[in-house]
């Protein structure tokens, strides 16, 4: 199907649904419109931590709250216990946040591969965090480049260039670049090819191995069965079950509680 053999495992092979103990982002009391209701959730060190729904349950709403691009009405997004202020204190914090319409809210089409994926990264290349030098704005997004397996003419070209696999690696080196330890991802896989899909399992699977923490927000029932240490499901604003790793989680079980 996609021209080339697939080695290595499509979804986690592992049933182990072992994390960390310390709980690295927490949402608590969260209230926002009807997308929110008394919301509640930990994510730990080292877990991937799934949230299926319906499209319209709040799950993507809690994406950007959790990235504080959303203002709650009531309760706090806690970071190592501080409390989350807006996207650069996210920034700060080491998050990443991957939207779910990347190509209008993590990309911008018209610029460069290399400034979609430096803008994330200043920080990282620029001496004393202000004065840019090209060879090493070069050489950060070469190595996510070739880390990610970008398949481009030059990083110079505009990312409306790339196959819609290669502009989500993009969006990926953006954050992995700069060394988050924490990222949100809002339908991660949605749109690339099979093969994207299984480099993108295989790198999240890494980084948690790593002691770096997931949320993957997604519709895609086997997906997230595939990845997640801890399932929730969503359903108007609120969490109607949580399910642990188990290879004899199917999708008919978790569907019952989304509708």
């Amino acid at each position: 199907m996609i021209g080339r053999e697939m080695e290595g495992d499509y979804y986690r092979s592992d049933y182990d649904g072992s994390f960390g103990e310390e709980v690295v982002l927490e949402i608590r009391n969260a209230q926002l419109a009807d997308q929110l209701k008394d919301f509640n959730l930990q994510l730990h060190k080292g877990e991937i931590l799934g949230v299926g729904g319906l499209s319209h349950c709040g799950m993507h709403t809690l994406g950007k709250v959790l990235f504080g691009a959303e203002k709650l009405e009531q309760g706090q997004v806690l970071i190592q216990t501080r409390e989350l202020k807006n996207e650069a204190d996210a920034m700060d914090q080491k998050i990443g946040y991957v939207a779910k319409d990347s190509d209008i809210e993590s990309l911008s089409l018209n610029a460069s591969i290399k400034d979609n994926i430096a803008v994330g990264g200043f920080d990282q290349f620029a001496v004393n965090r202000f004065l840019i030098l090209p060879g090493r704005e070069k050489a950060y997004v070469a190595k996510q480049i070739k880390d990610l397996s970008i398949k481009c003419a030059g990083m110079e070209y505009d990312v409306a260039t790339l196959s819609g696999g290669n502009k989500q690696k993009v969006v990926f080196g953006k954050w992995i670049g700069r060394g988050s330890d924490i990222l949100i991802l809002d339908c991660p896989t949605r749109g690339v090819d099979v093969g994207v899909k299984q480099a993108m399992y295989q790198l999240m699977y890494r980084m948690k191995k790593e002691g770096k923490s997931i949320v993957i927000i997604s519709e895609e029932m086997a997906e997230l069965i595939g990845m997640s240490n801890r399932l929730l499901v969503m359903k108007d604003g609120e969490i109607q079950k949580e399910f642990g790793r188990d290879q004899s989680l199917g999708e008919a079980d978790i569907i019952q509680y989304m509708i």
